[in-house]
């Protein structure tokens, strides 16, 4: 019997029908946590462009995987976004996209 057998009910399944993965740049923190910094979104056009996440909201700890609500600038508007990543299968995913 193996030492650690991995339990697919206790991991959170991705939902591609309400979020879509993303690149995401991260940062650790000096405890160890990992914060995202910057995301990859795609604009009316097409275009790839990168968005300076500003600060966190809040986190919330989910099984396994981390939901981070996002302050970024589009022009000179404050936005809110969701981004979840998940811990097992090393994804970002922008939530409700």
């Amino acid at each position: 019997m193996p030492f650690f057998e991995q339990k697919d009910d206790i991991n959170r399944k991705v939902d591609y029908n309400h979020s879509q993965p993303v690149s995401v740049i991260a940062c650790f923190n000096p405890e160890g946590k990992i914060m995202p910094v910057y995301v990859s979104l795609e604009d009316l056009y097409g275009n790839i462009c990168k968005t300076k996440i500003e600060s966190i909201k809040y986190t919330k700890d989910g099984h396994g995987c981390t939901t981070y609500c996002c302050v970024y600038s589009n022009g000179y508007r404050k936005r809110q976004m969701n981004l979840t990543f998940f811990i097992e299968k090393h994804l970002w995913v922008l939530e409700n996209y």
